[in-house]
């Protein structure tokens, strides 16, 4: 029965997911700058097939030859060929990369970050928001966590703002908020 739900599902087309992300791309006002210029964009995920899919998705919004990706089937060449695409390129507007990209990377030309699938690990979050948000920027960063509620992912997401709180409560409040409001 479940193998069944899943194909109608994948049958339907439907993905909420990407229909936010979409709309996140389109209408978001942090997306643009006052000249309506796209803002260079970081999304992450936790799989390389979810960073193809998106790939593909995205570029009907903006363009092949807008996107790079960084995942960890990559060379370190071909890593530091995508990060300075995205970095020098003015045409280069987004990057999508699994946790390849999550460490010792400064992608800071960017302050705008979607974490498309979360990690369960609330570190590997900072990590990446740890991208953009760096000495030395001079933007204000915007961090947007795509989760559905009534899910595993939204359960962990849960517990995750769960822990962030035992943090800022053991800490006297001096713990970034990475998480946001609850759904």
């Amino acid at each position: 029965r479940l193998e069944e739900r899943a194909r109608e599902v994948r049958r339907s087309g439907t993905d909420k997911k990407w229909e936010e992300l979409r709309e996140l791309l389109l209408n978001e006002d942090e997306m643009f700058d006052a000249n309506k210029s796209r803002r260079k964009l970081i999304i992450f995920s936790e799989h390389k097939d979810t960073l193809n899919y998106l790939r593909d998705r995205m570029s009907t919004v903006l363009g092949s030859g807008s996107i790079v990706t960084i995942h960890g089937g990559m060379g370190r060449e071909e890593r530091r060929k995508a990060q300075n695409a995205f970095t020098q390129d003015k045409d280069v507007v987004a990057l999508i990369a699994t946790d390849a990209a999550g460490e010792g990377i400064n992608l800071q030309r960017a302050h705008l970050l979607v974490n498309y699938d979360l990690p369960w690990n609330p570190n590997r979050i900072e990590q990446r928001f740890g991208r953009i948000h760096r000495i030395g920027q001079t933007e204000p960063c915007h961090l947007w966590n795509l989760v559905a509620p009534e899910t595993r992912e939204g359960d962990v997401y849960k517990r995750l703002l769960d822990k962030i709180e035992t943090a800022r409560l053991a800490l006297g409040g001096r713990v970034y908020d990475v998480l946001g409001r609850l759904f």
